[in-house]
């Protein structure tokens, strides 16, 4: 009985570590499906860490490595661990010791942000490769904007200036864009494992409802540092000041979208109105996209100053 007990873990580890090294191949092989397979790619280890001890997880960890390098090559499976492994370990451990979900989310976040960091290095002194575009290879495609701009009836000055700008806040913005790539591999490897767990009948907290989904008071001021520190920079000809700042806007804004959003759809819950109206407003909501994603950001920065959702609550709680 005792060597069964012994053989069963190491056995299932090894199943598991095939079974991560099959769908790592998949995502260094066909790279158009590599970014729905990072939010799966960690889920053995994590489940194996959970059904037995951190240990039988690294063992199963290693052995993934092992056989990835066989088939895929040592310098790319190194590079596609370091961008996944990270994260499938702080996972692994915060849900093997049942932290809450707002502690393991914001551990995530942080370390797959730190993870996209190394791997960026990584590309470029193991392959000598840029995976974050340049300013040579946006300039490049100039002439293509250039006419995209000019087609839609702008002047050719003034479509020039279009494109400069958007090649010079494309460039500022390469950090935030793996922050927020990273953050949402983070969220949907979190939901992944959560749903997986269950059907395994673990028990795991659940998030609250999206309807329920609140940021303290104080986030607002991230959102206010990061315009006044872009608008300083750019009035004094700080660069750098105004690239934090700018990065800090545009990490923080879709937090206050999705939280404007979950406010909206609290309220298109208990709207006691006909569906065609809820649908037709949702129609208008999509052909507005844009105006939508100001007004849902706008929603989204003032709740958690004056919590819309309370406010209904008070009187019908009267």
């Amino acid at each position: 009985m005792t060597e069964h007990k012994r053989l069963s873990p190491l056995a299932e580890g090894a199943f598991m570590a095939m079974l991560a090294a099959a769908v790592g191949v998949v995502a260094i092989w066909f790279l158009p499906v590599k970014f729905l397979v990072d939010f799966v790619w960690g889920i053995p280890i994590i489940i194996i860490t959970k059904r037995y001890d951190l240990r039988t997880g690294f063992l199963t960890l290693g052995a993934t490595f092992f056989i990835t390098a066989l088939i895929a090559g040592p310098v790319m499976t190194v590079l596609l661990l370091t961008e996944l492994a990270p994260l499938a370990v702080a996972y692994a451990i915060l849900f093997k010791y049942k932290k809450s979900p707002g502690t393991i989310l914001i551990i995530g976040v942080v370390v797959s942000i730190i993870s996209d960091l190394l791997t960026v290095l990584g590309y470029f002194y193991l392959l000598d490769t840029l995976v974050v575009p340049t300013e040579q290879e946006l300039r490049a495609h100039v002439e293509q904007f250039m006419a995209l701009y000019t087609g839609m009836g702008m002047d050719a000055n003034q479509a020039r200036v279009m494109v400069e700008t958007a090649i010079r806040l494309t460039l500022v913005l390469i950090p935030s864009t793996l922050a927020i790539v990273a953050a949402v591999r983070a969220f949907f490897t979190y939901m992944v494992a959560t749903r997986v767990m269950r059907r395994l009948n673990y028990k795991t907290d659940s998030l609250p409802p999206f309807t329920g989904w609140q940021i303290p008071w104080y986030s607002v001021w991230v959102l206010i540092s990061g315009l006044v520190m872009s608008l300083v920079g750019d009035y004094y000809k700080l660069a750098t000041m105004a690239a934090i700042g700018k990065n800090i806007v545009f990490i923080v804004s879709p937090l206050f979208f999705i939280i404007g959003l979950s406010v909206v759809t609290y309220f298109f819950q208990k709207w006691m109105i006909p569906k065609w109206t809820k649908v037709l407003l949702v129609i208008i909501a999509l052909i507005n996209f844009s105006g939508s994603l100001v007004l849902f950001t706008l929603i989204g920065l003032f709740d958690p100053l004056v919590s819309f959702r309370n406010w209904w609550r008070k009187p019908t709680d009267e």
